[in-house]
């Protein structure tokens, strides 16, 4: 009790995330059927993937409004909007009509909505080193990942089932209820009059849009210890693009001959995401260990992939046991690694220097992508098994080696 006290304003931040994550579930995936099941546009649909992950490599440009403005506003101003545009949605879709405009209008919609999530996730981030203690870091940075992790299992198949039972427009006016709640979390998380003395250093600061994305950018630059860690991510963000293009005929071709076979793959990785979010909560490592823990995963992670393939004539479980533990050294390296540009940073730059980040590692899976395709109909789908895995093997390698050097 007194620990949940004490914690009481990290709690409240996260069943904010929590409700902002449904809610966010609910107003995409309403959208995304309705252009596919009302619309018939398929280029519609594609649209919708691309404005998500578009905003994800455009993220760098949010980090001043995330770092200048008051953190607590900017939670309770996005949110408000966000409500306000699924009400909006709402009343559009009621009037029944199925034409340009209203496809205009609701795309520009769901980008004002994509935009706002992506201000709302790094200001969440920004905000937990000034609630708790560097070492206890790592372990509510667990608890936030196994939470979404074992959250976006749920929501995948739930949000669905509602939209079946009830109707789209209905799961639009669900989004904003849930907006709603997640507004009044927000309002209720307590932030000292010392955080705010940190939120607001001046140095990080310069008046000018563009020199404070660059100050973001000089100030991770200096700190070598975490772009070195960055830009390897990057590259390997790369290899599993080629890894994620192949992964359905993979499964396909060694698990099972049809879309079964690609759920199980899933499954096995989503439950191994929530395993490795759980045991990441169990450590208390300095910023050094953190640096350490970082190479260990990748190590792991390798080992465990590359088994995948190896094992396509023994047994499906010896696979799908290998992806799942796999995916959870993976969790484990993706928490501990934010834990370690948190306590990296102060949180007046954070916002920049997460964006930042974000951009760089996110812009390298869509070009991992685009050479998939060609790799899985030049070598198979195996091969992409055996590039993912051997990426990561040799991002280990490099990242022992940094350390090494570091330490002598």
């Amino acid at each position: 009790m007194l620990k949940l006290k004490k914690n009481l304003s990290v709690y409240t931040l996260l069943a904010g995330r929590v409700a902002t994550n449904i809610a966010d579930s609910l107003f995409y995936l309403a959208i995304l059927w309705y252009f596919k099941q009302v619309t018939h546009s398929t280029m519609s649909v594609s649209i919708i993937f691309a404005i998500t992950s578009g905003i994800d490599m455009l993220s760098f440009g949010f980090g001043p409004i995330i770092d200048r403005v008051s953190i607590k506003k900017l939670l309770k101003i996005s949110t408000i909007l966000q409500a306000s545009i699924s009400i909006v949605v709402f009343l559009a879709l009621i009037t029944q009509f199925h034409n340009l405009l209203m496809t205009i209008v609701l795309m520009l919609l769901f980008i004002a909505s994509t935009i706002l999530s992506a201000i709302i996730y790094p200001a969440q981030y920004k905000l937990l080193p000034l609630l708790v203690s560097e070492r206890e870091i790592l372990r509510f940075n667990g608890l936030f990942q196994v939470t979404f992790t074992t959250l976006d299992m749920i929501l995948d198949a739930g949000v669905t089932v509602i939209i079946a039972l009830f109707s789209i427009d209905a799961t639009v006016i669900l989004s904003a209820l849930v907006f709603a709640l997640a507004l009044l979390f927000y309002a209720n998380v307590n932030i000292s009059v010392s955080a705010k003395d940190v939120l607001e250093e001046d140095e990080y600061f310069s008046g000018s849009y563009l020199n404070d994305i660059l100050i973001g950018w000089k100030t991770l630059k200096k700190e070598k210890n975490i772009l070195e860690l960055i830009l390897p991510l990057g590259v390997v963000n790369f290899f599993y693009g080629i890894f994620a293009v192949g992964l359905p005929y993979f499964a396909q071709d060694y698990i099972h001959n049809s879309v079964i076979g690609y759920g199980e793959l899933l499954l096995a990785s989503s439950i191994g995401g929530v395993l490795g979010a759980f045991l990441v909560q169990k450590f208390k490592a300095s910023k050094k260990e953190m640096r350490l823990f970082v190479a260990i995963c990748f190590f792991g992670a390798a080992i465990f992939r590359l088994i995948v393939p190896l094992s396509v004539n023994l047994s499906a479980w010896i696979l799908l046991l290998s992806s799942a533990i796999s995916s959870a050294w993976i969790t484990m390296m993706n928490t501990n690694f934010e834990a370690l540009v948190q306590v990296s940073f102060s949180s007046a730059i954070l916002g920049r220097v997460q964006t930042i980040n974000d951009s760089i590692v996110s812009i390298m899976i869509p070009i991992g992508s685009l050479f998939g395709g060609w790799i899985v109909k030049t070598w198979g789908s195996l091969s992409t098994q055996y590039i993912y895995g051997l990426a990561l093997f040799l991002s280990a390698i490099y990242y022992f080696l940094v350390i090494r050097l570091k330490s002598k």
